[in-house]
């Protein structure tokens, strides 16, 4: 028999003990050091026999029960199994994006046999939780001295644009024109894609608040700043927006076209752009609502929710836009003053007047 470490798991520490954590059929259980230390004898598809003809034959006994355990947990795989067979198909799927990618996939993939709750149990739940742990706000104020915006009042020309011609017109721009952009369509922009919906601005008891932009559980994780550089009477740097008192809070930081361009992959394009919007995920607000790893799924889904009405908003508004998620994570976190264990980078929109 030929067996070797199975590549759809990963091992960790927990309480002093190695846990061997099978991310593809959802199962984590702790190892031996005997177990763990054979697994370093498998990393490539080996003859057991071979291996444990050399020693004694009470340790070869010993040793051979151990890696038939190792065979039954599915830690080790055999050679021409149905197991390996489905391994393979596994790696050659997954291979170019590497070990972690699928560990994310799998590991927040549901299996058929997942619970869900029901909305009452479920709200019973979260009505238990609130006397207990307060919901995270959905809105952030930095405290700062803010730049107070003008008003969204619908009666803006843009806003009467048709939506399928909208849809029809968006396109991702990577060139701009000159000039800079009113400061009444970025805060109307601002408005539409930050702010409480003006039909619905009620926030609920448990943290929940309607926006244009659907969101998991209403829980809308995603936290806006914009990077000025040509906006009408905004001094250039980077902002916070407070989506609640229709704000921008200075933090501090300009940066010039070319640190823009290092933070966004070294797009050149990015760092001409006279205002790019930086979305990041508060994490908290959307596990305070659901505890499991498939919830990490929906804030990247809200941010492309939120992006899309960022481009149709623009493409009314006639400005060209583009986003990206191809960024130096570190350098935005460093500007933003984000934790990111709890603060994610998600991704860009850089905005400017179409090219003449």
């Amino acid at each position: 028999m030929r067996a070797k470490v199975a590549e759809h798991a990963t091992l960790f520490y927990s309480d002093g003990a190695v846990v061997w954590d099978d991310y593809l059929h959802h199962r984590q259980f702790a190892i031996s050091e005997t177990a763990e230390l054979l697994c370093r004898k498998f990393t490539e598809f080996t003859d057991v026999d071979e291996l444990l003809a050399p020693l004694a034959e009470g340790d070869r006994a010993a040793l051979r029960k151990v890696l038939d355990e190792l065979v039954e947990a599915g830690v080790l795989i055999v050679e021409g199994s149905p197991e390996h067979e489905r391994e393979r198909r596994l790696l050659a799927a997954w291979r170019d994006w590497g070990p972690s990618a699928r560990h994310f996939h799998f590991a927040s993939r549901t299996l058929a046999d997942a619970p869900y709750q029901g909305s009452e149990e479920h709200d019973a739940v979260l009505d238990a939780k609130l006397t207990e742990e307060p919901p995270p706000a959905p809105f952030r104020s930095l405290g700062r001295t803010a730049v107070l915006l003008p008003r969204l009042d619908g009666t803006s020309k843009w806003s009467s644009a048709g939506l399928l011609d909208v849809l029809l017109a968006r396109r991702t721009t990577r060139e701009f024109g000159p000039g800079p952009l009113p400061l009444t369509k970025v805060a109307e922009l601002l408005a539409v894609l930050g702010g409480p919906s003006p039909v619905r601005s009620r926030i609920g008891r448990s943290g929940t608040v309607f926006k244009t932009s659907p969101s998991g559980g209403g829980r809308h994780p995603v936290e806006l700043y914009a990077h000025v550089r040509g906006v009408e009477a905004l001094e250039p740097g980077w902002y916070h927006y407070d989506g609640l008192a229709h704000a921008l809070e200075p933090i501090g930081v300009t940066w010039g076209p070319a640190e823009m361009t290092a933070a966004a992959g070294d797009q050149d394009w990015v760092g001409q752009a006279p205002l790019v919007l930086a979305y990041t995920g508060v994490l908290e607000r959307t596990r305070w609502r659901y505890d499991t790893s498939r919830a990490y799924r929906v804030v990247q889904m809200d941010v492309g929710h939120l992006s899309q009405t960022a481009y149709l908003v623009a493409t009314a508004m006639g400005f060209g836009i583009g986003f990206t998620a191809a960024l130096r994570d570190e350098l935005v976190e460093q500007a933003l003053g984000c934790d990111a264990y709890h603060e994610v980078v998600l991704g860009l929109s850089a905005l400017g007047p179409l090219p003449e």
